[in-house]
C-alpha cells in the first residue's frame, strides 16, 4: 500500500471564527469553503501543506469530545516578536510564553478558538 498525506483535519466548532484564527492572524490563505448536508468545511493552507477545517451540525457535534486531544500545530513564522504582540492585543491564548534562547527557535505556544495548540517558531542564531 502507498500512502500520501491529503491534509490535516480539525474538528471546529465555528468554521468562521477558525478561518478568523488561520487566515487573518497567521496569514494561511483559504483555498475553497463548501457545505455539504450541513456540514461547513475550508480549506486553507501555506506552502503544499493543506488543512481541512470541518463544522458539523449541531446534531452531530459531540461535547464530549476533547478538541485539542494531544495535536500541536507549528508553524515557522518571521518576526515572531511582532506576531506576538499582535496574538496578545487580540486576546488569543497563550499557553506558553515567547521563549527567546540565543540559538535554535524562539516559539510562542498558543491555542486557536477550539483548544487546538499552536506553537509558532522563528530560527534564531545558529547551533553549535
Amino acid at each position: 500500500m502507498n500512502s500520501v498525506f491529503a491534509h490535516l483535519i480539525l474538528d471546529v466548532h465555528n468554521v468562521k471564527r477558525s478561518i478568523g484564527f488561520y487566515r487573518d492572524l497567521l496569514g494561511l490563505s483559504v483555498r475553497q469553503t463548501e457545505e455539504l448536508d450541513g456540514h461547513h468545511l475550508a480549506y486553507i493552507g501555506t506552502d503544499g501543506f493543506e488543512i481541512l477545517l470541518l463544522e458539523q451540525p449541531e446534531r452531530e457535534q459531540s461535547p464530549s469530545f476533547p478538541r485539542g486531544g494531544g495535536v500541536v500545530l507549528n508553524f515557522r513564522v518571521t518576526n515572531l516578536s511582532q506576531v506576538a504582540e499582535s496574538l496578545k492585543q487580540v486576546q488569543v491564548n497563550v499557553l506558553r510564553d515567547l521563549e527567546e534562547p540565543p540559538f535554535g527557535e524562539r516559539t510562542l505556544l498558543v491555542a486557536d478558538p477550539d483548544g487546538y495548540a499552536v506553537l509558532l517558531s522563528e530560527p534564531v542564531g545558529t547551533y553549535h
